[in-house]
């Protein structure tokens, strides 16, 4: 103490413990700087937070509003749809009904309900067959649907279908049948059209047209025939006035016949009753049979008629009138518009699957605004020139039904001012189809919509079947072809399917051809001795499976009466000439060469061959020790050669003719014999 050195530790001591508060003090004041940094570092992100959130929520809020407007927007917009399409449906003339695969119907618009005289509400959930003609058992119509195969391939083909209204009246129909796939399945849609008017107006013009045909076309014929003879000179030399006023008058009188001939034309050809007599022709020989005939009236315009064809053989699959009448409308109408002294050019060529005729002229060609109605009915340019060339403006529509009814294309090519060209297409026939072996022997169907069906449904089987709308056209094709069956729509207006009956009935060649009927069963009065022709009678709407069954049990019958010839033969023309005689006799199998011939006799029995010797793979007589039938009854062989036979071949066959010298006559009683003394021998043994 006395030498100061306490005070000076204490100095020492107190500035230290000063150092030491002042050093916390600093580091209490940095940890509050930092805690306060902290605070407001917490306080701004949690106020982003909080504004974020917020924001996410007036976002999420406006999306929410506008999923709420789009779904109210979506909603109004399908209750406009469904108000829309519930007004076309009430709206439209045609009925629209839906039906479930059992055959119920589902709804139905306004329209249905007043052409079959229901209440609303009185169809729903009742069988679709209720409102059919015939009323058929209940499920029977989901049962043909699924037989149509019309769950997955509906198109919507019309049908004509004869229904039945709520008082019991029957009325014709138009059905179209889709099917459409709904949340609950399988659905089908039917449109339907009452066609009682069309009909009644179809009869008031098949009587408009018999009208003319018998009270107009008659007398026109014999003014034109008596006008000509007196144009001829059959009264004498008349007066040089006189003789112009008659050339005037017959060429008027004929064009007025021309005209009501292209009137009945077109109007057979719309309503399907056209006959076409379809077979080969040479196509060369048509053209230039057809240039001959129109030489004369081109000459009258100063126009002539040039050929150019191949030299290569043509050959098309047409009906010969037909044919000519569409050469004629062609020829004549470019002789009309060729400049004097021009030359109608004529053309034939072959383009792949099919031969084209061209008939070109140097005129004025075809005006612009004209060409795409060319082929319309009445059709006509509007100038000066071709009224003056005259004409119905019927003739180019004619030709183009004509065409197409023979499997083919017309069409034109033009230029202002140079002329114009037709061509003509016709299919080139399939010459392997012709070596084929027909699956099933020919059916003749007879009906109107019902009847399309039925041809549908017996092609689709692999049946060849000639259709026929009436009893002309039935009688026709009778008269032609001898069928395995014959399958009636009984439910044609005023007993025309009893009339067709009869008829077929009255028919040599188709007396004893089993007949199938389709609809409502007739007195056995009606039918008198036709009846006991019906092999079976099928109600509508139609079991199809049935109707392949009956087909095939008249098909079976048949084969024990129509014989089977197997005709060995590498040359066309022959094969066809000797098909044609025998068509009505007997059925042909062609095969044109021994392979094809072995290939036959494997699948199947004959009861005659007719044997070619000169064969591309072979000789014919090759087949002799392979002829035989059950393994040991041999068949008759004829030999039908432009060779001769040795002596060892001419012993083991039963006939040898030859061609140059043999009439188709004499092979066709050949035949005949042969058949029956081997039928005879087969059923004895």
């Amino acid at each position: 103490v006395m030498s100061g050195r306490g005070r000076v530790l204490m100095d020492e001591i107190r500035e230290g413990i000063d150092q030491l508060l002042e050093r916390q003090q600093n580091t209490i004041a940095e940890r509050s700087a930092n805690a306060e940094r902290a605070v407001a570092n917490l306080r701004y992100l949690t106020f982003a937070l909080l504004a974020t959130l917020a924001a996410l929520l007036i976002a999420a809020w406006l999306a929410l509003q506008h999923s709420l407007r789009s779904r109210d927007d979506a909603w109004t917009k399908l209750e406009d749809m469904a108000l829309r399409q519930k007004a076309v449906l009430e709206s439209a003339m045609d009925g629209i009904i839906t039906i479930n695969p059992s055959g119920s119907i589902e709804s139905t618009n306004a329209a249905t309900l007043r052409m079959f005289g229901y209440a609303p509400g009185e169809l729903d959930r009742r069988d679709v067959g209720i409102l059919l003609a015939d009323q058929p058992p209940i499920g029977q119509v989901a049962e043909e649907l699924r037989a149509f195969g019309m769950q997955n391939d509906a198109d919507g083909t019309a049908v004509e279908i004869l229904a039945r209204r709520s008082d019991g009246m029957v009325f014709p129909t138009e059905v179209a049948l889709t099917t459409t796939l709904l949340n609950e399945g399988l659905r089908y849609v039917a449109v339907i059209r009452d066609v009682t008017e069309r009909k009644r107006n179809e009869q008031i013009k098949s009587d408009f047209v018999s009208t003319v045909t018998h009270e107009l076309r008659t007398p026109l014929t014999s003014i034109a025939g008596a006008l000509g003879l007196l144009k001829g000179g059959s009264a004498g030399v008349l007066p040089e006035r006189v003789d112009r006023l008659i050339t005037i008058a017959h060429d008027n009188a004929n064009r007025m016949v021309r005209l009501v001939n292209d009137i009945l034309d077109i109007q057979k050809i719309e309503s399907g009753n056209m006959p076409f007599n379809l077979r080969e022709l040479d196509l060369k020989a048509a053209v230039s049979s057809a240039i001959e005939e129109n030489r004369s009236y081109a000459a009258k315009f100063g126009a002539d008629i040039a050929l150019s064809a191949p030299m290569t053989p043509m050959t098309v699959s047409a009906d010969p009138d037909r044919l000519a009448q569409v050469l004629t409308n062609l020829l004549s109408n470019a002789a009309k518009f060729s400049p004097p002294d021009g030359t109608v050019q004529v053309t034939i060529s072959r383009h792949d699957a099919f031969y084209r005729v061209t008939i070109a002229d140097k005129g004025a060609g075809i005006p612009e605004d004209f060409r795409d109605q060319i082929f319309t009915k009445f059709a006509q340019a509007d100038s000066t020139t071709n009224r003056a060339n005259g004409g119905t403006g019927l003739g180019l529509s004619i030709v183009r039904e004509i065409v197409e009814r023979l499997d083919g294309h017309v069409s034109f090519d033009t230029e202002t001012g140079k002329g114009t060209r037709f061509h003509v297409d016709l299919p080139v026939p399939d010459r392997a189809a012709e070596l084929q072996t027909p699956a099933h022997p020919a059916l003749l169907v007879c009906g109107n919509g019902a009847g399309k069906v039925l041809t549908q449904a017996l092609r689709k089987a692999g049946y060849a079947v000639t259709y026929a709308t009436n009893p002309d056209m039935a009688r026709e094709a009778a008269a032609r072809t001898k069928f395995a069956g014959i399958v009636v729509d009984m439910g044609l207006p005023d007993g025309v399917g009893i009339d067709i009956i009869q008829r077929l009935h009255e028919d040599t060649l188709n007396a004893d051809t089993p007949v199938m009927a389709i609809g409502g069963e007739p007195g056995a009065t009606e039918l008198d001795g036709a009846a006991a022709l019906i092999l079976d009678w099928l109600r509508k709407p139609l079991d199809i499976p049935r109707l392949i069954g009956s087909v095939e049990t008249a098909c079976a019958a048949i084969d024990q009466q129509c014989p089977r010839i197997l005709h060995v033969e590498d040359d066309p023309d022959v094969r066809r000439l000797v098909g044609m005689a025998l068509e009505n006799h007997c059925e042909i199998v062609v095969a044109d060469s021994l392979t094809s011939a072995r290939a036959l006799l494997q699948e199947g029995e004959f009861d005659l061959a007719i044997l070619d010797i000169g064969l591309r793979d072979g000789a014919g007589v090759e087949l002799l020790p392979e002829l035989r039938q059950g393994g040991d009854t041999p068949i008759p062989v004829i030999i039908f050669s432009a060779q001769n036979t040795d002596s060892e071949s001419a012993g083991l066959v039963d006939a040898n003719l030859t061609k140059a010298r043999t009439p188709i006559a004499e092979l066709i009683a050949t035949v005949g014999r042969l058949v029956e003394t081997h039928r005879e021998r087969t059923s004895s043994e």
